[in-house]
């Protein structure tokens, strides 16, 4: 079918976007529309706009140029009714630690990361691997070729960046850590607390 208007080019992008069960390439795009690049981008430009209008529930995003509908994050409490989720997950502690060395350090291997926390991390890798947050993206030419891993498209969705050069610095992200496990330790102070008080009534 040939493209002969730009509302028609811009439905058949929309379209491709919408039916790709994951982040469709850019080069994907040019590929099967046959448009000229900067075409391509006035189009994406045009939908980006479109969506981004406060009548419309859904947005587009891009992440690394892969582009992907998703839901306007105000109507996330609608969307979770209709899922029956009553109980969102969420990374532990020891879990994002992990990712954010191997955002920052990558490519890295499983040893450095360990000399880094200062404990096993196997099971914390193959659960970011399993949340597709990083992968193995290759073999580090040294004694052993331990794998080395990276960060994917996904994990620049799941924090909603388009790049890794957006990453926060890395001493704002350090000192987010130490907050947060901070306040993980004054709760256990303040459970216990509690135990210890409620264990003096009942004596």
């Amino acid at each position: 079918m040939a493209l002969d208007n730009f509302p028609q080019k811009a439905a058949v992008v929309e379209a491709l976007i919408f039916s790709s069960r994951k982040m469709i390439k850019k080069e994907t795009l040019l590929k099967i529309t046959e448009l000229e690049e900067f075409k391509l981008d006035k189009i994406l430009e045009y939908l980006e706009e479109k969506y981004q209008k406060g009548d419309s529930g859904i947005q587009l995003k891009c992440y690394n140029n892969r582009y992907v509908f998703q839901t306007k994050e105000i109507f996330s409490d609608y969307i979770e009714k209709l899922f029956d989720i009553t109980k969102v997950s969420s990374l532990s502690t020891a879990a994002l630690e992990t990712l954010a060395i191997v955002a920052y350090r990558q490519p890295v291997t499983r040893t450095e990361i360990e000399e880094i926390r200062g404990v096993r991390v196997s099971g914390t890798l193959n659960t970011l691997c399993k949340y597709e947050l990083i992968e193995e993206i290759g073999r580090k030419d040294t004694i052993g070729n331990p794998i080395i891993y990276g960060t994917t498209d996904h994990f620049l969705e799941y924090l909603d960046i388009e790049h890794l050069s957006e990453l926060p610095e890395i001493e704002r992200v350090e000192k987010l850590f130490a907050e947060e496990i901070e306040e993980a330790a004054e709760d256990i102070r303040e459970e216990k607390i509690n135990e210890e008080q409620i264990n003096d009534k009942d004596e």
